[in-house]
């Protein structure tokens, strides 16, 4: 397809506001690390975008800034609802705050907290479609920034997941390569949760043919055999038919 575009995810942002008790505190600016469309029923699709992890904070302290424990915080943004996910040590701390722009989080030490705006500096550029694997061989040796993106077939419509190419295997001598990239946002059919946002679980996604693909889904799992202490770890794994697609930015 000519003049072709897809995220440049090194350039792409969320930009959200936060207040506690009606005063606004802090704006941060997250890199996007993956897209997921989801069909809306209505024949167009909804945009989500996983943003990058970052350590539970407290803001512009002079000192003490890292919030103990320590957990890993990342969000799943969209222009209607959200998800904040908090991956401490040990599962049982886990927090997953789920709801609409407005809704009141709660916070490390107990407070609310609100988000007042939200905006996404999005840059799409050209890209060159990687049709063969010659093509995915040359691109890799050659350093080309690449991008994928996997469509899987559902009963609502095409889910299309989009990624920078961050890791990829190949071996000319067979014509071979392979993909393995995340995390990167995975729809998950069985979840009833209230949100849209709650169907999402984080995954890799694993592929060396262009046809079919695995993702490794991050759920709770057992750390040992015979302890009840669980983690959040990539430890179910999907098989499933699906269309993948590489390409080149820069057209």
């Amino acid at each position: 397809m000519e003049n072709e575009e897809r995220l440049d995810f090194t350039r792409s942002f969320a930009i959200n506001t936060a207040a506690s008790d009606g005063v606004e505190r802090n704006t941060c600016r997250t890199q996007l690390l993956a897209r997921c469309a989801l069909p809306d029923g209505d024949g167009g699709e909804r945009e989500y975008f996983l943003g990058k992890e970052c350590i539970g904070e407290y803001m512009y302290q002079e000192r003490g800034i890292a919030q103990e424990p320590t957990a890993e915080v990342c969000i799943i943004f969209s222009a209607d609802d959200s998800s904040l996910l908090k991956k401490f040590a040990n599962h049982e701390r886990d927090v997953v705050q789920a709801g609409e722009m407005t809704v009141a989080r709660k916070s490390f030490d107990g407070s609310d907290a609100n988000w007042t705006a939200l905006s996404f500096a999005l840059r799409r550029v050209g890209v060159r479609p990687l049709r063969t694997v010659d093509d995915i061989i040359e691109a890799t040796l050659g350093g080309e920034p690449m991008v994928g993106r996997t469509t899987i077939a559902s009963e609502d419509g095409a889910v299309v997941l989009d990624y920078p190419i961050s890791y990829v295997n190949i071996h000319p001598p067979d014509q071979r390569f392979q993909v393995d990239v995340g995390p990167i946002l995975y729809p998950d059919g069985e979840s009833d949760g209230a949100f849209a946002v709650e169907r999402l679980q984080l995954a890799y996604v694993m592929y060396n043919e262009l046809d079919r693909a695995e993702f490794a889904i991050r759920r709770p799992t057992q750390v040992a055999p015979a302890s009840p202490a669980e983690t959040l770890h990539y430890s179910e794994v999907i098989r499933r038919l699906a269309r993948s697609e590489l390409f080149s930015l820069g057209g």
